[in-house]
């Protein structure tokens, strides 16, 4: 999947104007291809050491360009690639640099090339260099304590502690089978499945209180509701785009909308309209109820919007409100009354009438006038599973890593139930060996020991170019 022996370069620095540019090489001619067109103020590139830095010119003969410029050098294996490694500070002109280095023999890097070769070399596990990503994309500090604490190392420990004992109860199962004719005193079923059951507890734990890892556009959080309450009204207003459009002809929206907006802490979450979420009477509205029920299954959170001028569709509002909840038991829910404008100076009464209806606190808003919207952001950033604003202790997980971990806890607990239900350990250490074998494999996909091509290419492909 990736050429790991030659010399890569890439611009490291965002688009658009800046004090500075980095333009960074690593590979086996990282400093040789440098030197050529680098010139310190004294002696040469080829003679600094490890971790220095120097002051110079970059020239830069297909356009004739002379830049001032500082080179930093880190030697293999003491390196992020544990290559060499240089990195050219500039004040402008990146690509041309980057083109002339690649005239030189050196190779434009791909998304993520960095971080691969940093992971391929054993510099960084794999939830580390999913951490890289994670790191550029945080919008908050509590994003940024999450990831930095990944890419620390915490969640390969972690792996590693529990692949650890995972494979004490696994070599004790397998020895029930080399020594069931010695006269040797071997683990009770009761014991090993004990120990499983501890770990089980434990990963369950950290799965369940991690933080979830926006990835892109943040956590989702669905409007839905009847048609015709204002839901496309508040994804404008909310995100401050006109994504949607707005119409008093009722179904106007018929596929699932997104766009993203900021709650009061600054972080980044994902709206989706599920303009299509109500009982289909037409074959588009089936198309379009299918496509709404699966955005309100997989949301986060989920704001059901009515309209608070309504009181003739009561029933119907509570109906799909029902069936929002079960297509996503787990997710929390927000009562958003909104069109509130219209309301007399006097609908407080009228407005508790849903709350009793509900059991559900309503936000009163209005698309138009604004009412409510801060209201709003802030309720979604107070919910647990979106405020990331835990301490030092919470640590975030993508989807993937959550997966693979409660996959191994479910192994573990199907390998401690059959164990329970043995006399011996002989009697059912094949299938507990299976379910072990099982566990372990889930926690090498979040640790790196077992990466396939896809789950790599699926995580580098989240990088920018020169990271």
């Amino acid at each position: 999947m990736f050429q790991l022996d030659d010399t890569i370069v890439a611009i490291s620095t965002a688009a658009g104007d800046g004090g500075r540019a980095i333009v960074r090489v690593s590979g086996p001619d990282a400093v040789e291809l440098t030197g050529r067109v680098f010139r310190p103020a004294t002696g040469a590139i080829e003679e600094m050491g490890a971790f220095r830095a120097a002051d110079g010119l970059v020239h830069l003969t297909a356009t004739g360009i002379e830049l001032p410029a500082r080179a930093y050098v880190f030697r293999a294996p003491r390196s992020f690639t544990r290559q060499d490694v240089v990195e050219l500070h500039v004040p402008a002109a990146p690509a041309a640099l980057t083109s002339e280095l690649i005239d030189l023999g050196a190779r434009q890097a791909g998304p993520g090339e960095f971080t691969a070769r940093a992971f391929f070399s054993g510099r960084i596990g794999l939830s580390a260099a999913e951490a890289v990503a994670d790191v550029i994309d945080a919008a908050d500090d509590a994003e940024l304590r999450s990831a930095m604490a990944a890419l620390g190392g915490r969640i390969e420990r972690w792996c590693a502690e529990a692949a650890s004992e995972i494979a004490d109860v696994l070599a004790g199962v397998e020895a029930s089978i080399d020594l069931a004719g010695e006269d040797i005193t071997l683990d009770a079923p009761d014991d090993l499945a004990g120990r499983l059951d501890d770990l089980v507890r434990r990963l369950r734990t950290i799965t369940d209180q991690a933080v979830p890892v926006a990835e892109g556009t943040g956590p989702t959080v669905v409007l839905a509701g009847r048609v015709n309450v204002g839901k496309s009204s508040l994804l404008n207003a909310l995100s401050g785009t006109d994504r949607a459009i707005v119409s008093a002809v009722a179904g106007t929206t018929r596929d699932v909308l997104r766009a993203t907006m900021a709650t009061v802490s600054g972080r980044r979450v994902s709206l989706a309209d599920a303009a299509g979420f109500a009982h289909p009477a037409t074959p588009l509205d089936a198309a379009a109820h299918r496509a709404a029920h699966r955005a309100v299954a997989a949301a986060d959170a989920i704001a059901f919007v009515v309209d608070a001028t309504d009181d003739e569709h009561l029933d119907d509002d509570l109906t799909l409100l029902a069936d929002a909840r079960a297509a996503n038991p787990r997710a929390p829910v927000l009562l958003l009354t909104n069109k509130t404008d219209l309301l007399p100076p006097d609908a407080a009464a009228h407005l508790r009438r849903w709350e009793e209806r509900t059991g559900l606190r309503p936000i009163a808003t209005s698309a138009l006038t604004g009412r409510g919207l801060e209201e709003f952001r802030s309720a979604v950033a107070d919910l647990p599973d979106l405020s990331g604003a835990g301490g030092g202790e919470m640590l975030g997980l993508h989807r993937r890593q959550r997966r693979s971990m409660g996959g191994a806890a479910e192994a573990a607990a199907r390998g401690a139930d059959i164990l329970r239900g043995a006399a011996e350990v002989s009697d059912a250490a094949d299938l507990v060996a299976i379910e072990l074998r099982e566990a372990l494999a889930e926690l090498g996909q979040v640790s790196g020991q077992i990466v396939t091509e896809e789950i790599l290419g699926r995580i580098l492909a989240r990088f920018c170019v020169g990271k």
